[in-house]
């Protein structure tokens, strides 16, 4: 960023004096003026707090310009190189939208801010606005990038945020996700106060640049233009007056969905177009065998005579992949493999047909080139303009690196069966509609695999569905063998988490969950394909656990979002079970008591800092005598020996360590949320609401005394309100029940808290040394988790068995 002179600033200080006076007069003239607490702002300095859009300034791409990514000779890093957790936000066309952020403040010594201020109604105000180049707005279009064009709203505090002061600085926290795409001026007023009951001041270079008056250097003018546009769009509804302006600064929030519209969109167009295979599920004949001879085969006896009713087959689909194939066996191979363009971003391909003007190729000049203008109507090119080809709002069709031979795991009622077990419960024997049997598809949690889904087979089998599953990439049959040594370098249900949750890569974390959603959005179409007659592929819904419940949000958003009539059905999901989900990934993962001392050990072990470097020691040496036997299971290890480490610190009141710890999590946390956000289920929730769509969540909550709430995915979060389980079905519009509702003749959609049970009582009756259930309470949580979903689905959301309410609450 160009710096900014602030000479300017300092002679007006000097020759405002007036008429002949040496500053000596003045002096003693005046009685002495004590030090202001400031807003921290200097662009010159590198001085701004984020989210702040003045990071966009220049870009070429639609991305946000981080520090780092041009090289000495401006020309961009390799992709690799964006596996640095502030780099990697420079492939985003905006900020979290969820997030809480701080905006930092400077004090004198001895003065402090004043909390109560801080936390107070009017000392921050945030505007939605309208920006220039705007997509949508055609006379904000023909205003320039950057520049404030019209207000549209002012956000309510209490409602849509809150404040409260941090140290010497004021948290701004969401209450509920701001709008994926939009604009949003923040601006600090003369409500915010110090601790001797002073209002806080503008720094310097704002209160320069925020006057009308003529100023000298290109930047300085180009800072101003851009700060008059702020403090003008906030004040035009005459809810606040520029003299209540201590700081405003723009937050462009990150674009969610684009992307995976256009994932479907492709999907779509391969039924027209050779060019575009179409996924098909294909089920080969085979020898017919029930899922508790799988169970068998697996030494696991003794299951309920229901899985004898259950077929069991095994198919394939093949998909794109758009995650590229790491070349190594280390997990630092893995950086460079996050989705990339297909095209030049449109950013891009505008700014140089301006400047080409007549010279610009009209017609394509490659393949590529010719396939980018096809997909995208002429506005993407591939000409050679974007060397990162960063997926965006501007750039939104991917590159399909490979296409990959998916197992599809497939189970059918067997009638004789399973119309015995329903005389026996006292219900009606089933039939096999003329359409064929509905289909639940199953998505699995992270480590888990698409087999461990088949516990929930019985039960659904016995409403009469058939169900389907694959396994999410780098899980089950999907790892990936790099040196073909006949084990897989990456499988997150065999080896590392890390496989699929990248932490050492955000931009292949992100992407993960995005392939895990093209992945369903692919076998969702290709069941229309499957040549089975006793399938209804125009019938289907969705039950997803734990990671499947976090896909879930955006597969649903984007699945049943309208496209085209002959299309729809092809890809509508009838009713949603969610099991153990939540939103918010990197801070209900920072604050899970499963994953969160692996990931913030993990976080601090790569930061840098010496706490790091004496964690790393720490590892090495105190930990091992009772981390030690863990060290081949590094995730187990670094859980061990984070907890050790920082519970020595804790008995050495080593309070300013400790606050160096948090405040490096704190940072990954940011950096984290925003890389991972247009993967998250919160930005995806409010579209599911409107959608329409019903959808049913069971959650742990715990019973407050000895069974504990979820401890892999909280209900609720502690640093941030809209993270966790109970959030996103906020989010989503459920209602919360604790008894049986319906029939009703709408479809509803509901969040059921149980007091037993544990993260994967869906699916396992067995109790948890972590979750404080007893056998018996574990056991009595699935079959309630099971009976309540399978009864919902059935009814495509009008109607919710609730049995036991010994193991719910309200």
């Amino acid at each position: 960023m160009k710096k900014l002179l602030l000479s300017l600033a300092i002679a007006s200080a000097i020759t405002g004096c007036g008429g002949g006076e040496t500053l000596e007069d003045v002096k003693n003239d005046n009685p002495p003026v004590l030090p202001t607490a400031t807003v921290k702002f200097d662009p010159a300095n590198s001085v701004i707090s984020v989210p702040n859009d003045l990071l966009m300034s220049g870009t070429l791409d639609g991305t946000l310009n981080m520090p780092g990514e041009l090289d000495d000779d401006n020309v961009s890093v390799d992709r690799a190189a964006y596996a640095d957790p502030q780099l990697a936000l420079g492939a985003l066309d905006g900020w979290s939208t969820q997030t809480p952020f701080k905006i930092d403040l400077t004090f004198p010594s001895g003065i402090s801010l004043d909390m109560t201020s801080a936390a107070s109604p009017g000392a921050v105000r945030i505007f939605e606005v309208v920006m220039g180049a705007s997509q949508t707005d055609e006379t904000c279009s023909q205003v320039p990038a950057g520049i404030a064009c019209k207000l549209v709203s002012e956000l309510t505090f209490g409602v849509d945020f809150i404040t409260q002061g941090s140290g010497d600085a004021v948290a701004v926290i969401p209450l509920k996700p701001f709008k994926a795409g939009s604009t949003y001026i923040n601006v600090l007023t003369t409500s915010l106060m110090d601790s001797e009951g002073r209002s806080i001041e503008p720094s310097s270079t704002y209160a320069l640049v925020s006057e009308e008056a003529t100023l000298i250097t290109d930047s300085q003018k180009s800072l101003q233009a851009v700060i008059n546009s702020y403090e003008n769009a906030v004040t035009s509804g005459g809810a606040i007056t520029k003299d209540e302006i201590i700081y405003s600064a723009a937050m462009t929030m990150q674009s969610a969905g684009q992307v995976l519209g256009t994932v479907k969109q492709l999907l779509a167009a391969s039924l027209t177009q050779d060019a575009l295979p179409t996924p098909m599920v294909q089920i080969p004949d085979q020898p017919v065998i029930t899922v508790e001879q799988v169970f068998a085969s697996q030494g696991i006896t003794g299951v309920s005579p229901v899985f004898g009713g259950v077929q069991y087959q095994k198919g394939s689909v093949m998909l794109p992949m758009y995650l590229a194939t790491p070349t190594g066996t280390t997990v630092d191979d893995l950086s460079a493999t996050y989705w990339q363009g297909l095209c030049d971003s449109g950013v891009a391909v505008l700014g140089y047909a301006a400047a080409a003007g007549d010279s610009f190729p009209t017609d394509p000049i490659s393949e590529t080139d010719g396939l980018c203008m096809a997909l995208s109507e002429g506005k993407l090119r591939d000409l050679g303009l974007d060397q990162t080809k960063h997926l965006t709002k501007y750039n939104t069709i991917p590159k399909t690196q490979s296409i990959a031979n998916v197992p599809v795991q497939i189970t059918k009622p067997i009638l004789p069966v399973i119309n015995a077990v329903r005389a026996q419960l006292g219900l009606d024997a089933l039939s096999m509609p003329e359409t064929g049997w509905p289909v639940v598809i199953l998505q699995h949690g992270i480590t888990s695999k698409k087999e461990d889904m088949l516990a929930i087979t019985a039960q659904l089998t016995l409403q009469g569905f058939a169900t389907a599953a694959i396994d999410h990439p780098m899980h089950g049959e999907r790892g990936v063998d790099v040196d073909g040594d006949g084990t897989d370098d990456f499988n997150a249900s065999t080896g590392s988490v890390l496989s699929y949750m990248n932490l050492q890569s955000l931009l292949v974390a992100r992407d993960s969950l995005r392939q895990s959603v093209a992945d369903l959005l692919g076998l969702r179409l290709g069941l229309n394909f499957t040549g089975a007659a006793d399938l209804n592929a125009r019938d289907v819904s969705f039950l997803g656990h734990s990671l499947g419940s976090v896909v879930a949000p955006a597969f649903v958003a984007v699945t049943n979002a309208p496209l085209a009539d002959q299309v729809d059905p092809m890809f509508n999901v009838k009713s949603v079970a969610l099991a153990s989900g939540g939103g918010g990934i990197a801070s209900f993962l920072i604050e899970s008591n499963t994953f969160g001392p692996f990931v913030q050990g993990s976080v601090l072990l790569a930061a840098g800092t010496a706490e790091s470097a004496e964690f790393g020691a720490y590892a090495q040496n105190e930990a091992l005598s009772n981390c030690g036997v863990l060290l081949p299971d590094q995730t187990k290890f670094v859980t061990c020996a984070y907890k050790e480490y920082v519970g020595s610190l804790t008995v050495a009141g080593e309070t300013e360590k400790l606050a160096n710890i948090q405040s490096v999590v704190t940072q990954f946390a940011f950096a984290a949320q925003t890389a991972l956000d247009s993967g998250d289920p919160s930005n995806y929730a409010a579209s599911v609401a409107a959608l329409g769509t019903p959808v049913y969540m069971s959650v742990v909550v715990g019973d407050g005394a000895n069974n504990n709430a979820d401890m892999v995915i909280p209900p609720m979060v502690a640093s941030n309100p809209i993270a966790g389980s109970l959030p996103l079905a906020n989010l989503m519009g459920l209602s919360t029940v604790a008894e049986t509702q319906g029939p009703t003749a709408d479809a509803m959609s509901y969040v059921v808290k149980f007091t037993k049970g544990h993260h994967s009582s869906v699916l396992s009756p067995a109790a948890t040394e972590d979750s404080g259930a007893t056998a018996e309470e574990s056991a009595a949580a699935t079959t309630e988790m099971q009976l309540q979903i399978a009864t919902f689905l059935a009814s495509r959301g009008q109607y919710l068995q609730v049995t036991n309410t010994e193991v719910v609450t309200e």
